[in-house]
C-alpha cells in the first residue's frame, strides 16, 4: 500500500516547532477525528470538515523520527470514512488527511482499527507523546516488543532479511538448505562416511543384517520351484491332487462336511399371476396371497388360487379388511371359504370391502 501523505496543520506545526528554535513541545496527541466528507486538505484547516466521530488515540515513539499511532473503535456504530484528523490534548488540529474514495467502512458488529506510522523531521518526534497507551501495537525492534511479520521459507533460506522473524518450519527449511550446501562426499563433512557411517560399519554385512543373505545369481525360478515341490502338497507336487489343501475324498460326504443335509434349491419356487402371488417351499408347503373386493352377498363368486393345492384339508385361509368401515351397520366383518384345492371366495357382512387374503397348505 502506498504511504498516506498526512498534512501537518500550521497550528500543529507551531506546537512542536517555534519561530526561533528547532523544537518547542512537548505536545500530547489524544484523539482521532473521522469524516466522510470530501474536502480539500490544507495546512490552514483548524477543524476537520464534516467530522462525525472522535476516537481516543494510543501510540508511542518507535524510532528517532517516527511515531506509531493506534485508534480503536469497538462501538456498535456503522459508518464509512474518507478522511481523518489528529487532535492535541488542548483541542488543536494537529494533522489531517483526506481522499476522494472511502478509506474504510465499519459494520455494527465489527471493530475499526486505524494504525499509522508518521515520519517527522529529525528531532521532532521526541516532543510528542500520547494520551491513551492501553492498546498501542508498535512494530518490534531489538529493544522493544511489538508487531512482527513472519518470514517465508524463501526469505528464511536467503538469510538476508533483518526485519522478519522465523517460524519453526521456516527455520527447519533454512537449516536443511544450509546443510545441503556444505554436506556430502568430499565436502569436509561426511567426506569419509557413507550415509553418515564409517566404512568399518559395512565390513560385516551378515552381522549388520542379522542373517545370511541369499545369492541372487543362484536364486532362480527353477530353484524356487524345486524347493516348493519338496515341502508342499500331497505327494509334494504343488497340491496337484488337492482342492484348497484338501484331498478329493474330503468333499465326498457333503452332509458330513456341512453338519446338515442341504435342501435342493431347485425345489424352491415362487411367482405371480393375475390371481395373486405364491411361493413353494422344498418341503412341499405352499403359501399364496393377494387382494380382492369382498361383496355383501349371500353367494360370493368363486376366486382361483394362483396355483392349486394338493390337500384340501391342509388349506388355511385368512381374510383381513384393508381399512375400517365407519358406515357399517351389520357387524362390519369379512371372511372367506375354501371351495376346493383350486378355488375360494371372500365376503363382507356390510358393504363391499377391500380385503387381503392369505392361504397356506400342502402342494
Amino acid at each position: 500500500m502506498d504511504p498516506l501523505l498526512i498534512t501537518l496543520t500550521k497550528a500543529g506545526l507551531s506546537a512542536i516547532v517555534g519561530d526561533d528554535t528547532a523544537s518547542l513541545g512537548p505536545v500530547v496527541i489524544t484523539q482521532l477525528g473521522l469524516t466522510d466528507a470530501t474536502f480539500t486538505v490544507a495546512s490552514t484547516l483548524e477543524a476537520l470538515p464534516g467530522e462525525f466521530k472522535r476516537i481516543d488515540v494510543s501510540g508511542q515513539q518507535v524510532g528517532d523520527d517516527t511515531l506509531h499511532l493506534n485508534a480503536l473503535d469497538a462501538s456498535a456504530a456503522t459508518y464509512t470514512y474518507r478522511g481523518f484528523a489528529l487532535y492535541l490534548a488542548d483541542g488543536t488540529l494537529f494533522a489531517v488527511y483526506g481522499q476522494a474514495g472511502p478509506i474504510a467502512a465499519k459494520a455494527e458488529t465489527s471493530t475499526s482499527w486505524l494504525v499509522l506510522d508518521i515520519k517527522l523531521a529529525e528531532g521532532q518526534a521526541d516532543n510528542i507523546s500520547f494520551g491513551d497507551t492501553n492498546f498501542s501495537n508498535p512494530p518490534a525492534t531489538t529493544t522493544r516488543q511489538g508487531v512482527v511479520e513472519l518470514a517465508t521459507i524463501t526469505e528464511a533460506r536467503a538469510g538476508t532479511d533483518t526485519q522478519r522473524v522465523l517460524t519453526p518450519a521456516a527455520m527447519q527449511a533454512a537449516l536443511l538448505a544450509m546443510l545441503l550446501r556444505v554436506d556430502g562426499a568430499e565436502s569436509g563433512v561426511d567426506a569419509d562416511l557413507f550415509h553418515g557411517l564409517p566404512p568399518a560399519y559395512f565390513t560385516d554385512i551378515v552381522g549388520r543384517l542379522g542373517y545370511t543373505p541369499l545369492n541372487q545369481a543362484s536364486f532362480t525360478a527353477a530353484e524356487i520351484l524345486g524347493r516348493l515341490q519338496t515341502v508342499d502338497g500331497a505327494d509334494s507336487d504343488l497340491d496337484a491332487d488337492l482342492l484348497d489343501g484338501h484331498h478329493g475324498d474330503w468333499y465326498a460326504d457333503i452332509a458330513a462336511r456341512l453338519g446338515y443335509t442341504p435342501q435342493d434349491a431347485a425345489e424352491f419356487s415362487y411367482g405371480s399371476n393375475a390371481n395373486g402371488y405364491w411361493r413353494k417351499m422344498p418341503d412341499g408347503l405352499i403359501e399364496q396371497w393377494g387382494e380382492l373386493t369382498a361383496g355383501e352377498s349371500g353367494s360370493p363368486p368363486a376366486q382361483n388360487f394362483p396355483i392349486p393345492f394338493t390337500d384340501f384339508d391342509s388349506i388355511n385361509l385368512q381374510v383381513t379388511a384393508r381399512s375400517p368401515n365407519p358406515g357399517a351397520t351389520n357387524g362390519n366383518s369379512v371372511g372367506g371359504n375354501k371351495l376346493s384345492v383350486t378355488q375360494f371366495n371372500v365376503f363382507s357382512d356390510d358393504l363391499d370391502r377391500a380385503v387381503f387374503w392369505r392361504a397356506i397348505g400342502e402342494g
